[in-house]
């Protein structure tokens, strides 16, 4: 809206006042912090000083006679030594609602333009056990990032990494084997650093039902492991698939990393650094000039043994991601992974993107909390909460809102206590109360005086003459700019305190004002109006954050 606002003026203002297209990309649409200077505020009088050779309340004066004439503006000022403030006017906000109205749960989505192509990349877990609460922050914060980007404009393709390769793998085949043997031999030695949850004894239980003569015939104890990890491999990944669906996740891609071994595409990425002049040999290894891209040592990516590295792997990948064309891409990351970064990000730019191509955000973990102590939780031990579990426990919205409270950089703690409160502590159920009680206004309008505000209608905007009603249609004219800066920068967790701060003037307004007018069909109609644009409004937030919108409670 900001936007819009500025190329209008720009529109009005450079008949008269040429210079400000050489000032334009300067010029800043403000939102005061005090009501009393305005709803927006230029400082285009500033920056036309120099080229106007005048002072800037001078030139302020004279934007103010040109945009004081216009049906946006209720009235204009000039302000301390040249700033211009604008009040919106009840044209303005009318063309406002109506849009809102004709948007609904699309609210100033931007979707059918084509900003770009991007990659965003999330969860890959290793199908080694079942999702905990990072991956569930992880899959909140990847999908909210996506549908951010998608409002604003791009393409997006969802991607998770299947890390099915490696030795995390075989530790899996190790430990359902393993548990498989100790069916009728319980001494049978188990991994020390084996995964000793209940569910690689449930895997176990099953083989030796279905597939035991098969399992004990095999040639070698290694063949054994391999059949063992490949099975409890492909049953995890299908559990991860069934829970982030729960969670409204999906994936457009699902990338094994064993393929990039199988087709050949990590010597297909070495051979085209290679070919740049980027690959050495030196101590019997293979190594690549990170260094001449930022990092601060040059890294190997075949060993003496003849063996790929790890990080050989991941030059591969991103080589395929770099092949598909993309503008750039989004990783979503633990934040254990902070110092694996710089290097990576230099051997992306060895492909020739530039240095913003890639893209991490870093999730940081989750802290579980009942009745005031923490649930403490091992990945070793096997002994940890599983987001099906959480979600289980206090619902899909509430985990999704929670995670979305914080920053993904900072450390979360999850209050299960709090989010099953039906309170106003409670944020989730604050923000779907106030849409479920526009909708439960909505039945009673219905009942109460046969008029159905689900149906098209407009109300008469001028009526609405309180201070609380100007501050919610003011509250709506900027959400689609605080969702448009939320996606610029990154920021998921910006969505809560958007759609609480709307729910908040919403409360507000249904706690001192009547809706439904008895005596004043139009008035009514009017209020009616306002409040199912609040309600699309939240739609729109709700959407994507990908939590319910609740119609009664």
């Amino acid at each position: 809206m900001k936007e819009e606002i500025k190329g209008k003026i720009l529109s009005l203002l450079k008949e008269e006042i040429p210079e400000i297209l050489e000032v334009k990309d300067k010029i800043k649409v403000d939102i005061p912090k005090e009501d009393r200077f305005g709803d927006l505020s230029l400082n285009v009088a500033f920056l036309l000083a120099k080229s106007l050779k005048d002072k800037p309340v001078n030139i302020a004066h004279r934007i103010k006679e040109i945009l004081e004439k216009q049906p946006e503006f209720s009235k204009v000022e000039v302000a301390g030594a040249g700033f211009v403030n604008l009040f919106l006017s009840k044209h303005f906000y009318k063309e406002i609602l109506n849009k809102i109205m004709s948007e609904k749960d699309e609210y100033g989505s931007e979707k059918e333009k084509d900003k770009g192509f991007i990659n965003v990349e999330y969860v890959s877990a290793n199908p080694t056990g079942p999702l905990h609460l990072g991956h569930g922050r992880g899959a909140v914060v990847g999908n909210v990032v996506s549908n951010l980007y998608e409002y604003i404009g791009y393409t997006v393709e969802r991607e998770f990494y299947i890390n099915d390769a490696g030795r995390q793998i075989k530790k899996l085949g190790e430990s359902v084997y393993a548990r498989f043997r100790q069916i009728d031999d319980p001494d049978y030695p188990f991994p020390e650093d084996g995964y000793k949850g209940e569910y690689i004894k449930d895997i176990a239980k099953h083989l030796y039902k279905y597939e035991k003569e098969k399992i004990l015939s095999m040639v070698d104890e290694e063949q054994a492991i391999g059949f063992c990890a490949e099975f409890a491999k492909d049953i995890l990944l299908e559990k991860i698939k069934e829970d982030l669906k729960e969670f409204g996740v999906t994936f457009d891609i699902w990338f094994s990393e064993r393929s990039l071994y199988s087709s050949g595409k990590v010597e297909e990425a070495i051979e085209f650094l290679r070919e740049k002049g980027l690959i050495y040999e030196k101590e019997g290894a293979v190594w690549v000039k990170t260094t001449e891209f930022g990092d601060d040592k040059d890294r190997v990516i075949i060993k003496s043994d003849g063996s790929y590295t790890y990080f050989a792997g991941d030059i591969a990948y991103h080589y395929d991601k770099f092949k598909r064309g993309y503008d750039f891409i989004i990783n979503i990351w633990g934040a254990d992974h902070h110092g694996y970064f710089p290097r990576l990000k230099a051997a992306v730019m060895a492909f020739g993107v530039p240095e913003d191509w890639i893209r991490i955000i870093f999730i940081q973990m989750v802290k579980l909390f009942k009745e005031g102590t923490e649930i403490k939780m091992s990945k070793r031990s096997g002994s940890f909460v599983t987001l099906k579990e959480l979600i289980d426990e206090v619902g899909k919205d509430a985990v999704i809102y929670f995670f979305l409270t914080k920053d993904p950089n900072t450390h979360l703690n999850f209050d299960i206590d709090l989010a099953l409160k039906k309170s106003s502590e409670n944020p989730v159920y604050y923000v779907q109360y106030a849409h479920a009680r526009i909708c439960s206004v909505f039945r009673e309008a219905k009942e109460r005086f046969g008029f159905d505000p689900e149906e098209d209608f407009e109300g008469d905007i001028s009526l609405l003459k309180e201070d609380q009603e100007r501050v919610l249609m003011k509250h709506l004219s900027f959400i689609p700019d605080l969702i448009r800066e939320a996606a610029v920068k990154q920021q998921p967790h910006k969505l809560t305190q958007i759609t609480y701060d709307l729910a908040s003037d919403f409360h507000y307004y249904y706690n001192n004002f009547k809706f439904l007018v008895e005596n004043d069909e139009e008035l009514m109609k009017a209020r009616l109006y306002l409040l199912k644009a609040v309600r699309n409004a939240l739609r729109t937030l709700f959407k994507l954050m990908g939590i319910t919108p609740v119609v009664r409670m």
